[in-house]
């Protein structure tokens, strides 16, 4: 495709199509979006949740962490904490340097590792008992175990993986087979990749927002970065469109070129703020053209959209928003449209069907519909 037939429709239609795909299983999904971050906010389930239930056929909440323990991810820091491949973890991991944080607790550290040789799951409750952990200031400003916060730190240093979770709880043990001399330029390289595999199409300047979220894991592959920024044109497949630079992974040119052709489906979608299709908000209102926000640490008086208002997308256009609770095992809809709600029966027989997928994915069934306009 030229730069003189690129328009935003098509790059909107190519970020519908790459990303909003159907794989066979829950690790097939993440190891084809490359990154599927994890949020605490349960509204009504978790982002990872969320996200898989539009990739994988018959999704339920709760799912990802039922077959993670056999699978081949890892939870890890990418950009934000998610779910990775175990290849592109163990690279993030490598030649990592300790924290000072951990460089000022070795005694602790040593004895964390010598008890987890001992023990293939760290339970952090058990941990602390077994260390006498003392309460300290976490990074929320809030009160938590010192024993916790080393084994959350020690993981982020790739010291520990975290096996699976009990009841939300991370179980921890030894990382294994790891290699640790993967050459930083290296590493940079596979982030890069990997964020064209999640997020493409995005600016250059999503681009550099992007990879500085990489340093706070990493700040020491800040001079690696910029020289792959630099580099960036030659990495991935790009073109100029208003003055911003788009780039795409370099195999996607054709399925770009085919996507102005395909027909739309009739479907109604709503997304996690946190999906990739959603997750870049200025690309957001460049693709939909409206300024989405997710307000859930926001004061409930200052609040627009809601709490945690799910992005509605009708066909290939993000029309409103809805907010979604489980009350008395139903589940209860208030939408809310940037305009007004399609009057189309096609329209209202495609939400309908989302509203129950909904459902069946969060074990419950449907129950009210409200329109906020």
């Amino acid at each position: 495709m030229t730069t003189s037939t690129l328009s935003l429709d098509i790059l909107r239609r190519y970020a519908i199509r790459r990303t909003l795909f159907t794989a066979a299983s829950v690790p097939d999904a993440i190891a084809k979006i490359g990154f599927v971050q994890i949020d605490p906010i349960n509204a009504p389930a978790p982002a990872h949740d969320l996200i898989l239930r539009h990739r994988v056929p018959d999704y339920k909440k709760g799912d990802v962490e039922q077959v993670y323990p056999q699978s081949s991810l890892e939870e890890a820091f990418f950009i934000n904490h998610g779910y990775i491949p175990r290849e592109l973890a163990t690279k993030l991991w490598s030649n990592k340097p300790p924290s000072e944080y951990l460089s000022s607790r070795t005694a602790q550290v040593a004895q964390i590792k010598k008890f987890a040789q001992q023990n293939p799951e760290i339970h952090p409750k058990i941990l602390n008992q077994h260390i006498g952990s003392t309460t300290t200031q976490n990074n929320w400003s809030g009160r938590g175990q010192e024993g916790t916060q080393i084994l959350q730190r020690m993981h982020n240093s790739g010291q520990l993986r975290i096996v699976r979770r009990e009841k939300g709880q991370r179980v921890y043990g030894l990382t294994s087979d790891m290699p640790r001399n993967v050459a930083p330029e290296n590493i940079v390289e596979a982030a890069l990749h990997t964020l064209a595999q999640t997020y493409a199409p995005f600016t250059h300047a999503s681009l550099i927002y992007m990879m500085h979220l990489l340093t706070q894991s990493r700040p020491d592959l800040k001079p690696h970065i910029q020289s792959t920024l630099k580099r960036a044109h030659e990495l991935l497949d790009s073109a100029e469109l208003d003055d911003q630079r788009w780039y795409w992974p370099l195999a996607e040119q054709e399925l770009l070129a085919e996507t102005q052709h395909l027909p739309i489906n009739d479907t109604v979608r709503l997304l996690t703020p946190f999906d990739p299709l959603v997750w870049d908000r200025t690309r957001f209102k460049a693709f939909w053209g409206w300024t989405y926000k997710l307000e859930a640490y926001k004061p409930a008086h200052q609040r627009q959209l809601g709490y945690y208002a799910l992005p509605l997308m009708w066909r290939d256009e993000c029309i409103g928003w809805g907010n979604l609770t489980v009350v008395d095992g139903a589940l209860h809809a208030e939408l809310g449209y940037v305009t007004q709600k399609p009057m189309t029966k096609v329209y209202q027989q495609a939400l309908e069907k989302e509203l129950r997928r909904f459902a069946n994915f969060a074990h419950c069934h449907t129950g009210q519909q409200n329109n906020l306009n």
